[in-house]
């Protein structure tokens, strides 16, 4: 924060204790989170509710109600991010080719590679001794339009 808003804020925790305990209160649970401190989740959660602030009961009640996935949260060092971002991935293909197109081409968008990285994976293949196969275009849609010409309409609406 620049000065001008760290003396706002340092003024507005003095003029309400209200806004001090809460202010501890979510220093504390960001530290816990970014540290991996979960251990100290039952020492926050008796603290929050002690405060009888309103805006953080319903908060500990949800984190109370599935303790074990929040505490495995803030103490593993996994995350689904890039699950999540995958599955998101996935829905936008998926949405922006509704009605267009057959799964040929939707298998083809999803597993779609640049040239290079399928040359390198496809040496590492033959190495290996692996086969490599290839996804074929499909011929058409049913419209008639080929999936270059599907591929690129929506190319340009996504």
């Amino acid at each position: 924060m620049k000065a001008e808003e760290q003396e706002t804020l340092r003024q507005l925790r003095q003029a309400s204790p209200h806004l001090e305990i809460a202010y501890q209160l979510v220093k504390a649970f960001l530290h816990m989170a970014r540290e991996r401190r979960g251990e100290q989740l039952d020492a926050w959660l008796e603290a929050a509710q002690a405060s009888h602030l309103e805006a953080f009961q319903p908060f500990v009640t949800g984190v109370q109600q599935d303790k074990d996935a929040v505490f495995a949260g803030l103490s593993l060092p996994w995350s689904n991010g890039p699950l999540e971002g995958n599955v998101n991935r996935l829905k936008l293909i998926k949405r922006s080719m509704y009605g267009r197109a057959e799964i040929d081409l939707l298998k083809l968008r999803v597993l779609h590679r640049s040239k290079a990285n399928q040359d390198r994976k496809d040496k590492q293949k033959k190495k290996q001794g692996q086969q490599v196969v290839h996804l074929k275009k499909p011929k058409s849609m049913k419209n008639g339009a080929t999936s270059q010409h599907i591929t690129t309409g929506i190319s340009k609406v996504a």
